[in-house]
């Protein structure tokens, strides 16, 4: 396994390229533990099981262990509304629990959505005063508990209850609370201007090649995103989630269990947590990116088998890779789907464009003998009625729902390890 996985990293980084860390548990024993590339590409150091990458939104799931550990103290419930624990919080008439904002399911509006937000404010340095001054007044998308969609805000309001109801700021909570009794020595909340010993360089791929990713300040992702850590602790935390070391099985339990929406549905996604099923395989996971790092975590549940990635680039096509390492770890063959006869006014009704908020968009094409999914520029093949796949990577799913007149109001961009739900433009009703 240790030789395949080797060779399938190199496929996508070489010896001179932004570095790659790989971590593969299996029943609860390090099998496959490895760097790759470089860690800094202008001192020429390369990536080792030691060296310290951003995880981005794998954050988000030591938030949410915080939050359980805070509930475990007594100090709250998660039916409790936001505006206990922030009174002055403009809920506009509506009542958002702390589980709204554990399953992004609170209707808030995500910050990162804010007009202009990338061009203006990535280089400020924010209070939590003006970063809820960013989005809090703005009106809510939808009824808390009533749709999913991925959330900062809602993140980023769960470190200020930590925050609150501890009294520390929120790094040291977690510190306190979880890193130390678990033994991981070398995460931290990576503030910019720390010290932070073998701490990974961020890089972007551009036409010209690899340049140093634009700044970021780190009072901006907080909660939702501003961690870092090794490949070594991240295998030390897999243990203690195993053993039941800081949180307890029926804790990590419902961490695990999907969100239920007021109409029954139930979500992908519980606390912290992706939720779902890989080719016939039980598994929670995450994604994250931020400025200069890209991260996969997978905890395969009846397999006993997790697979870790952290990456320090963006523009690097990662997910596929992960999926290559996940498939020779489980010995699972590629996916061959058929195709399904489609008439012509279903493929119509899936044409049109997509939008997550104000952060990505999609179409769909019918030209005259194919579906093309735009921005990826690359054919669809339909295999069900309501789904079609891409044509040269069958495990990417496009799941259409929520039939309307002529149209489907939502597209979910169903990558196993990082789902995307984006609904129907407005102004483009079929």
């Amino acid at each position: 396994m240790i030789a395949e996985i080797d060779e399938i990293v190199k496929t996508v980084v070489g010896e001179q390229d932004p570095g790659m860390a790989v971590a593969v548990i299996k029943n609860g024993q390090l099998a496959h533990g490895k760097g790759y590339g470089l860690a800094n590409l202008e001192w020429n150091i390369a990536a080792q099981p030691d060296t310290v990458f951003g995880l981005a939104s794998l954050t988000k799931q030591f938030t949410a262990a915080a939050i359980l550990l805070l509930e475990r103290q007594g100090l709250l419930r998660l039916n409790d509304p936001l505006t206990h624990f922030l009174p002055n919080y403009p809920t506009h008439g509506r009542t958002i629990t702390v589980a709204h904002l554990l399953t992004h399911t609170s209707g808030i509006v995500p910050y990162n959505e804010v007009d202009n937000f990338f061009d203006l404010y990535m280089r400020k340095r924010f209070s939590h005063e003006e970063v809820l001054a960013l989005f809090q007044d703005l009106p809510l998308e939808f009824e808390p508990g009533t749709r999913y969609k991925y959330n900062n805000s809602g993140y980023y309001l769960l470190g200020m209850i930590i925050e609150i109801l501890s009294s520390k700021r929120y790094e040291q909570f977690l510190q306190e609370q979880i890193f130390t009794p678990v033994g991981m020595k070398d995460t931290y909340y990576m503030w910019n201007e720390a010290l932070i010993p073998r701490r990974a360089g961020g890089y972007v791929k551009t036409e010209q090649g690899y340049r140093i990713v634009p700044y970021l300040d780190m009072t901006i992702p907080f909660a939702g995103g501003a961690l870092g850590s090794t490949l070594t602790d991240l295998v030390r935390w897999d243990a203690a989630l195993e053993q039941g070391q800081v949180l307890s099985k029926q804790m990590l339990k419902r961490m695990y269990t999907p969100a239920q929406l007021v109409d029954g549905t139930t979500t992908e996604y519980g606390f912290g947590w992706g939720v779902g099923d890989y080719r016939g395989h039980r598994v929670v996971y995450h994604q994250g990116e931020i400025n200069g790092f890209i991260t996969f975590l997978a905890r395969f549940l009846d397999d006993a088998v997790t697979v870790v990635l952290l990456s320090n680039a963006n523009g690097r096509d990662i997910d596929p890779l992960f999926r290559r390492i996940v498939r020779e770890v489980l010995t699972i063959a590629p996916l061959n789907q058929e195709g399904f006869p489609l008439d012509p006014d279903a493929r119509k009704r899936m044409t049109g464009t997509y939008t997550l908020g104000k952060l990505f968009k999609c179409a769909v094409e019918q030209t005259e003998h194919q579906m093309i999914l735009h921005p990826f520029n690359v054919e669809l093949l339909p295999i069900e009625e309501m789904v079609c796949c891409f044509a040269h990577d069958h495990e990417i799913e496009v799941r259409f729902s929520d039939p309307q007149d002529h149209a489907f109001g939502t597209l979910t961009l169903h990558f196993p390890f990082s789902p995307l739900t984006l609904m129907r433009q407005k102004d483009d009703p079929a």
